[in-house]
Protein backbone atom coordinates (compact mmCIF):
# COMPACT_ATOMS: atom_id res chain seq x y z
CA UNK A 1 0.00 0.00 0.00
CA UNK A 2 1.29 3.29 -0.82
CA UNK A 3 1.43 6.24 1.43
CA UNK A 4 0.11 9.51 0.04
CA UNK A 5 1.38 12.97 1.18
CA UNK A 6 -0.35 16.24 0.07
CA UNK A 7 1.74 18.93 0.52
CA UNK A 8 1.16 22.66 -0.04
CA UNK A 9 4.00 23.50 -1.34
CA UNK A 10 3.37 27.07 -2.68
CA UNK A 11 1.26 28.97 0.90
CA UNK A 12 3.18 31.99 0.58
CA UNK A 13 1.03 33.44 -1.67
CA UNK A 14 -0.08 36.99 -0.44
CA UNK A 15 -3.70 38.08 -1.14
CA UNK A 16 -4.51 42.36 -0.85
CA UNK A 17 -7.76 43.13 -1.29
CA UNK A 18 -8.25 47.02 -2.06
CA UNK A 19 -12.15 47.38 -2.53
CA UNK A 20 -13.03 45.33 -5.64
CA UNK A 21 -9.41 44.82 -6.43
CA UNK A 22 -7.64 41.91 -5.54
CA UNK A 23 -3.61 41.14 -5.96
CA UNK A 24 -2.11 38.13 -5.36
CA UNK A 25 1.74 38.90 -4.87
CA UNK A 26 3.92 35.48 -5.61
CA UNK A 27 7.14 35.97 -3.35
CA UNK A 28 9.26 33.73 -6.25
CA UNK A 29 13.31 34.13 -5.12
CA UNK A 30 13.41 36.13 -8.58
CA UNK A 31 10.65 38.80 -7.64
CA UNK A 32 12.11 38.99 -4.34
CA UNK A 33 15.34 40.06 -5.69
CA UNK A 34 13.62 42.21 -7.67
CA UNK A 35 11.95 44.01 -5.17
CA UNK A 36 14.63 44.41 -2.69
CA UNK A 37 16.49 45.61 -4.90
CA UNK A 38 13.70 48.30 -6.64
CA UNK A 39 12.83 49.01 -2.65
CA UNK A 40 16.86 50.17 -2.30
CA UNK A 41 16.36 52.27 -5.72
CA UNK A 42 13.19 53.89 -4.80
CA UNK A 43 14.39 54.71 -1.05
CA UNK A 44 17.94 56.50 -3.08
CA UNK A 45 15.11 58.42 -5.24
CA UNK A 46 13.13 59.25 -2.34
CA UNK A 47 15.60 60.88 -0.29
CA UNK A 48 16.95 62.89 -3.13
CA UNK A 49 13.36 64.10 -3.16
CA UNK A 50 13.50 67.68 -1.62
CA UNK A 51 10.17 69.74 -0.08
CA UNK A 52 9.22 71.99 -2.78
CA UNK A 53 6.43 72.56 -5.40
CA UNK A 54 3.45 70.13 -3.25
CA UNK A 55 1.90 68.56 -6.64
CA UNK A 56 5.72 68.35 -7.77
CA UNK A 57 6.26 65.74 -5.14
CA UNK A 58 3.25 64.18 -5.53
CA UNK A 59 3.88 63.45 -8.78
CA UNK A 60 8.13 62.36 -8.25
CA UNK A 61 5.60 60.13 -5.19
CA UNK A 62 3.11 58.62 -7.65
CA UNK A 63 6.04 57.69 -10.33
CA UNK A 64 8.40 55.94 -7.91
CA UNK A 65 4.94 53.86 -6.91
CA UNK A 66 3.81 53.02 -9.55
CA UNK A 67 7.63 51.87 -10.83
CA UNK A 68 7.58 49.42 -7.33
CA UNK A 69 3.97 48.12 -8.03
CA UNK A 70 4.75 47.28 -11.29
CA UNK A 71 7.65 44.90 -10.39
CA UNK A 72 5.56 43.31 -7.67
CA UNK A 73 2.63 42.67 -9.75
CA UNK A 74 2.47 43.59 -13.43
CA UNK A 75 2.34 47.01 -15.59
CA UNK A 76 -1.39 47.40 -15.14
CA UNK A 77 -1.69 47.02 -11.57
CA UNK A 78 -0.35 50.64 -10.87
CA UNK A 79 -3.29 52.55 -12.38
CA UNK A 80 -5.75 50.21 -10.80
CA UNK A 81 -4.19 50.47 -7.03
CA UNK A 82 -4.33 54.36 -8.05
CA UNK A 83 -7.62 54.26 -8.82
CA UNK A 84 -9.02 52.02 -5.53
CA UNK A 85 -6.94 54.74 -3.69
CA UNK A 86 -9.35 57.39 -5.15
CA UNK A 87 -6.73 58.96 -7.75
CA UNK A 88 -5.03 60.42 -4.51
CA UNK A 89 -1.13 59.96 -4.26
CA UNK A 90 -1.42 59.96 -0.09
CA UNK A 91 -3.91 57.28 -0.30
CA UNK A 92 -1.88 55.74 -2.84
CA UNK A 93 1.13 55.83 -1.08
CA UNK A 94 -0.69 54.48 2.14
CA UNK A 95 -1.77 51.48 0.49
CA UNK A 96 2.64 51.31 -0.44
CA UNK A 97 2.90 51.41 3.37
CA UNK A 98 -0.07 48.62 4.19
CA UNK A 99 1.43 46.11 1.25
CA UNK A 100 5.16 47.24 2.52
CA UNK A 101 4.50 46.40 5.97
CA UNK A 102 2.34 42.97 4.97
CA UNK A 103 4.98 41.93 3.18
CA UNK A 104 7.36 42.01 5.93
CA UNK A 105 5.31 40.56 8.57
CA UNK A 106 4.98 37.42 6.20
CA UNK A 107 8.30 37.42 5.39
CA UNK A 108 9.40 37.22 8.85
CA UNK A 109 6.75 34.77 9.76
CA UNK A 110 8.38 32.88 6.92
CA UNK A 111 11.62 32.87 8.36
CA UNK A 112 10.19 31.95 11.82
CA UNK A 113 8.42 28.84 10.57
CA UNK A 114 8.34 25.88 13.22
CA UNK A 115 9.07 23.61 10.28
CA UNK A 116 12.62 25.09 9.28
CA UNK A 117 13.55 25.30 12.67
CA UNK A 118 13.27 21.87 13.51
CA UNK A 119 15.06 20.50 10.13
CA UNK A 120 17.75 23.32 10.09
CA UNK A 121 18.30 22.82 14.20
CA UNK A 122 19.47 19.24 13.62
Amino acid sequence: MANIFNLNSNDDVIVFNLGGLALEFHPTDEKSKELSDKALELKEKAESVTEGDEWEDRRTIKELLDDFFGVMFDAGTPEKIYEAAGKNTWSYLKVFLQIADAVMTTKQKQENDETFKKYLAE
